[in-house]
């Protein structure tokens, strides 16, 4: 199998900051999987991350890390002022960190809650906030405290109808920098008729691609317990998104046989 381009070195110069919403139409594409593969991978190359659950009473973050039992506080509890931000946040590693969604709430919480919070977080390179499925609170919440969003799908007609009304709703909520990530790409199931093909799904989706993600099932349940993420197909292709989120020009690459 010929290798694929390698992505940027994992050490580099400061970057400025970067605000990053995880959204889907639809849930069950794997998208707090992604947003925690991707926060490790900015963690590896040395930048500070601050990754944000925000999908309040089905939270799943401090699940996919392995540090459920050490959660005390969330950003709800910030925005009441139960705590402070450092009290809050949870050290994954030495350069990420992770802030929990609340699993309830007893009083409603304004769209710019989070918005405050992360106006505050000045000491971390990238934000990553993953948002509930669908265009909700939680969306709408993401949306407000985000620069930039990247919209999760599989490849199936249902959720790349979702992507378009996700991308529609992001850019009225004010974030114009959207763009595409194709999850569980098993090019073999397309060829046979199982999924879209990439073209036909990009322009369904009218969103720019920026990453597709090969099917691995046994990775994906190997990290859903915490563990980081081995060299593999699935790997690289985190690592190539990374680098384009950085703004390095990585060609699209799909591994023969994926």
């Amino acid at each position: 199998m010929p290798k694929s381009p390698t992505p940027g070195a994992k050490q580099g110069p400061p970057r400025p900051p970067l605000h990053i919403a995880i959204a889907s139409g639809k849930g069950g594409v794997g998208k707090s999987t992604l947003s925690a593969l991707l926060a490790q991978e900015f963690a590896s190359r040395g930048r500070r991350v601050l990754l944000i659950d925000c999908d309040i009473g089905l939270r799943s973050l401090d699940l996919i890390l392995g540090v459920d039992e050490h959660v005390l506080f969330t950003w709800a509890d910030i925005a009441l002022g139960r705590c402070t931000l450092k009290q809050a946040v949870m050290a994954y590693s030495q350069n990420l960190h992770l802030l929990c969604a609340p699993l309830s709430t007893e009083v409603t919480l304004a769209d710019d809650m989070l918005q405050h919070i992360v106006s505050t977080c000045g000491e971390y390179d990238v934000i990553l906030i993953d948002a509930p499925a669908g265009i909700g609170f939680g969306f709408r919440a993401a949306l407000k405290a985000a620069r930039r969003c990247l919209i999760v799908s599989t490849p199936d007609p249902v959720c790349v109808r979702s992507v378009s009304v996700a991308a529609r709703q992001a850019l009225r909520h004010g974030c114009n920098d959207v763009r595409l990530i194709i999850n569980r790409f098993d090019r073999a199931r397309t060829i046979k008729g199982v999924g879209l093909m990439l073209d036909e799904l990009i322009d369904r989706a009218e969103v720019q691609l920026i990453g597709v993600v090969p099917q691995d099932t046994g990775l994906f349940l190997q990290t859903a317990n915490g563990a980081p993420l081995r060299e593999s197909l699935v790997s690289e292709a985190i690592a190539r998104i990374a680098s384009r989120v950085e703004g390095e020009n990585i060609p699209l690459y799909i591994p023969p046989g994926v």
